[in-house]
């Protein structure tokens, strides 16, 4: 949905464990010898929100070279769908523009996301918008996801799983590359990028820009993105440098409201809103990060951060299209964190502590009118963590912990001054290497989180009610994980049954607020409760084959739904409430699958096919299965061949990217829906309603030149 007047880019989360390597795991810059006896190596920066391969966590691992496979420049969400468990949607109906996943049927909102473990996320919504710098995967070497309560004892709590990002590895060799894209809906992409190599002591450097824009596949909902990303390190002797940063901004026109099933049926492109609802935001971030080796497995690292954003987007007040409002946010965010590690032998720990600064400006304004309303927010958090893991034999034992404050305070027409919270959150497991290809792993973990402040001001971005900043009451969930990690040459096979119990959950209600944000309230109790499988095989070096799945039984307890109720000339006359018991939560499939291949018959021929299915999904929490969205299954295809057998300058690869190959006119993975009941003349109620829906692009082909020097 829209980013609302406190614009969600949310979460915080940050750097835990940093572990050191011998000199031989990175080459030196030069002949010369060592004046330490220890060299940090470059993936120092991300190892500290990641889980290493012995812990007792439901995680999938996506590589650079899978990057490098399936990256058309699309957005995150479109990149993450293969994992176990994930869902997504799209504003536009393709991979562009403002673009969303689900973990378990959690929305992102509450899932842990960071770039070389800096919360990529705002707290105040505790979301993320990948629009605001676009083409963000070409420049990563890797992306961990673990499901359920993760590893990550810094910043906010990985309630729903969590997202690491690992910027890209600077190369010892200078290399630069370019890319050009066109493809269905006026599609456009041109990118460059350039690596100094390592030169001088120790140094190396890493830029690139990119430009994108498309008309979208519904009715005026093109975008335009522009970005740029950097980076640069500096490899010591007994230390390790890094700097990494982005600053990206788009122009979109906005397309957050889903369509009546009826209006689809006959276009499926629709659009209800007006050219003149568009938007314009940007976001900077950079991160510094040092660590140095201190001796014989123990190591300190230092970290420091900025991120803001900052734009307006404008919708019409009323359907009468009588005044335009324009809202505007910029946001701002400091912090730091300082982490020590260390490691004997079998025996490894880290602890730390991380501390924040947010403040936002948030403002309405009528356009060609003048302002409106102004008010401000303020969120601070400190926190300390812990981390321990104990081998004896076969068994490795795990444990970390984080004590976490957040504050927050608001300023505006109204008082209503400020509210704190306290988490403590832990989590214990462990690993039993049955034999050297078999694990089996169990663990029970404990996440608590405050809620957003589109859930203390009820979707409202300037409070017209003097509300209690402690009505809308902390989440919490308790998961347990257990499964097995089997491997062979050639095959990896993950399992994984969990059990996630809620109390307190900020269940979305379905409804949306005059900004398009999700509403929300507590239910006291509700679960997610499922088995999942990622599979990797390599039946020969010609031929991958890869396939996930997510099969899920939940519910919510007791559900209180409102309705409105109209007479028989359609008229409101009243609202009533029913209670529901265990209901399947909204927009929360309990079938997601996903089966594809690559095969590479020649040396410079890669062909792809990847299917996938989704079962039907509840738009609301009443349980009615005539307020679904409708399952589907969607083919997807690719094509790269290499043409350095005939040109051999820049090393040219020309890709092809089909999507819904069947051309399927009904993905319609998520919506909401209006429920309400209509009275006659003699008092008796009966239930209507209507299904909206954001329909995806149907057959969509995207072709690109890529380039290598």
């Amino acid at each position: 949905m829209l980013r609302s007047g406190s614009r969600a880019l949310g979460a915080l989360a940050v750097l835990l464990f940093v572990p050191w390597s011998r000199a031989q795991d990175v080459p030196a810059a030069d002949a010369s010898p060592s004046p330490a006896p220890f060299r940090i190596s470059e993936d120092v920066v991300v190892q500290a929100v990641r889980a290493d391969e012995n812990a007792p966590v439901s995680r999938t691992e996506i590589t650079r070279e899978e990057i490098e496979t399936r990256n058309f420049g699309q957005e995150m969400p479109y990149l993450l769908k293969q994992a176990p468990g994930v869902t997504f949607t799209s504003d536009t109906g393709t991979s562009a523009g403002y673009a969303y996943f689900y973990i378990r049927g959690i929305p992102q909102t509450r899932i842990n996301m960071t770039l070389d473990g800096v919360p990529l996320n705002e707290p105040e919504e505790q979301a993320l918008y990948f629009v605001d710098f676009g083409d963000f995967t070409s420049s990563l070497q890797s992306i961990e996801i673990q499901r359920g309560v993760g590893t990550s004892p810094v910043g906010t709590a990985s309630y729903g799983g969590a997202v690491s990002f690992e910027s890209l590895a600077l190369g010892e060799k200078p290399a630069a590359e370019a890319e050009l894209g066109a493809g269905s809906f006026d599609t456009r992409r041109g990118s460059v990028a350039a690596q100094s190599g390592r030169f001088g002591p120790g140094l190396a450097a890493y830029v690139r820009g990119t430009y994108k824009e498309t008309d979208g596949f519904r009715d005026r909902s093109g975008v335009q993105q522009r970005s740029l990303f950097f980076g640069g390190s500096h490899q010591g002797a007994g230390s390790f440098f890094k700097v990494f940063g982005f600053t990206g901004h788009e122009d979109t026109h906005l397309a957050f409201l889903a369509v009546e099933k009826e209006i689809l049926e006959n276009d499926l492109r629709f659009n209800p809103m007006a050219p003149e609802e568009t938007d314009h935001f940007g976001q900077d971030f950079l991160q510094a990060q040092w660590t140095r080796a201190l001796g014989a497995g123990t190591n300190l690292s230092l970290q420091g951060y900025r991120t803001s954003a900052g734009g307006h987007y404008r919708i019409w007040a009323d359907a009468d299209h009588g005044a335009l409002y324009q809202y505007a946010l910029d946001w701002r965010l400091f912090g730091g964190i300082a982490t020590l590690s260390h490691q004997n032998g079998r025996l490894k720990a880290s602890g730390g502590i991380h501390a924040n600064d947010f403040d936002s400006d948030h403002a309405r304004s009528v356009v060609d009118a003048g302002p409106d309303y102004a008010n401000r927010g303020h969120k601070k958090e400190i926190s300390g963590f812990g981390r321990l893991s104990y081998g004896v034999g076969p068994v490795e034992l795990y444990g970390d912990a984080q004590l976490r404050h957040a504050s927050f305070r608001y300023e505006g027409d109204r008082a209503l001054g400020s509210v704190d919270w306290t988490f403590v959150n832990p989590r214990v497991g462990l690993r039993w290497d049955v034999t050297p290809g078999l694990g089996l792993f169990a663990s029970v973990g404990r996440a608590s989180r405050e809620p957003a402040r589109s859930d203390l001001f009820a979707g409202e971005d300037n409070p017209t009610l003097a509300y209690d900043l402690r009505a809308v009451r902390p989440e919490r969930v308790v998961d347990v994980e257990t499964g097995l990690d089997y491997r062979r040459p050639g095959l990896r096979v993950q399992t994984s049954v969990y059990a996630m119990e809620f109390r307190n959950e900020i269940a979305q209600t379905g409804e949306l607020s005059e900004i398009g944000l999700p509403l929300r309230r507590n239910v006291d109790r509700s679960h997610r409760r499922g088995l999942e499988l990622d599979l990797r095989w390599e039946p020969r070096p010609s031929l991958r084959v890869y396939g996930t799945a997510n099969l899920s039984a939940n519910a919510i307890g007791e559900w209180r739904q409102f309705y409105d109720v109209y007479g028989p000339d359609g008229s409101y006359v009243d609202g009533v409430s029913r209670v529901l018991q265990d209901v399947d939560p909204l927009l929360t499939p309990r079938a997601t699958l996903n089966l594809g291949f690559d095969w590479t018959p020649l040396a410079d021929v890669t062909a792809g096919l990847r299917g996938r299915y989704v079962s039907s999904a509840h738009l609301d929490n009443t349980g009615d299965d005539a307020f679904t969205t409708p399952s589907h299954a969607v083919l997807d295809g690719s094509l790269a061949v290499g043409l350095g057998r005939w040109i051999k300058a820049g090393r040219p690869r020309l890709r092809l990217e089909a999507t819904n190959i069947l051309d399927d006119d009904r993905v319609w993975p998520t919506g909401y829906s209006y429920v309400y009941f209509n009275r006659d003349a003699a008092g008796r109620d009966s239930l209507a309603g209507t299904s909206y829906y954001y329909p995806q692009a149907t057959r969509a082909l995207f072709v690109s030149l890529d380039l290598r020097f």
